[in-house]
């Protein structure tokens, strides 16, 4: 019954955060599609069901014990995947499930005890989100945690060119128009509490 409950509790918790994701890039046009994202646990097998569904590019999925051992890699370009990992030949003990895109990284924990498997806790980081067009550059960030953004631009002398700062802001959004920037390659530096994140802008 607790497995059930947390199992229920953990899926909620990441619909409620790709809800509001989708929410955020509904406002803006040309915006990648968050689509399908789930693991859910076999409960007639040892085993774990992936299903994805995303029109993020790349996604690297990973499966790592508890001391980070890669257990299993692969990188998926398709749109639309499932897969069933077979988990009767790990021991008992803790693992981690993830998977990682351009627009966010999901961790599982997965608990696996004799012939039972659960899903007892899933985070989610949100990664910024950058589009340009036409030497515009627009960018959204979902700040669940409303931790202290920062954006800072800087060209290729490294020297400072544009600085900005949100406080207890979830959705982070901001349009930088670099149509009479000097041609030059331009570092968009975004950091959030403790992470930081690049993105490269190529003006000619």
């Amino acid at each position: 019954m607790q497995d059930g409950l947390i199992k229920q509790n953990v899926m909620k918790k990441v619909a409620r955060t790709a809800a509001m994701i989708a929410l955020m890039f509904g406002t803006m046009t040309a915006s990648a599609n968050e689509g399908k994202l789930s693991l859910i646990t076999n409960e007639n097998a040892k085993s774990v069901v992936f299903e994805l569904e995303t029109e993020a590019g790349k996604t690297t999925i990973k499966l790592l014990d508890n001391e980070s051992n890669v257990i299993y890699y692969e990188n998926v370009d398709k749109k639309a995947y499932a897969k069933k990992f077979d988990l009767q030949n790990l021991k008992d003990g803790q693992y981690f499930f993830t998977t990682d895109d351009a627009l966010r990284t999901v961790v599982y924990t997965i608990n696996v005890k004799g012939s039972n498997v659960s899903i007892v806790d899933t985070k989610e980081e949100t990664k910024p989100v950058f589009r340009v067009k036409d030497d515009v550059v627009y960018f959204n960030h979902l700040n669940l945690d409303k931790n202290d953004v920062n954006v800072d631009v800087f060209d290729s002398s490294n020297r400072l060119v544009f600085s900005q700062e949100w406080k207890d802001t979830m959705v982070v959004e901001k349009v930088m128009n670099f149509k009479t920037a000097y041609k030059d390659a331009y570092t968009v530096v975004v950091t959030d509490g403790k992470k930081a994140y690049y993105e490269t802008i190529n003006i000619k």
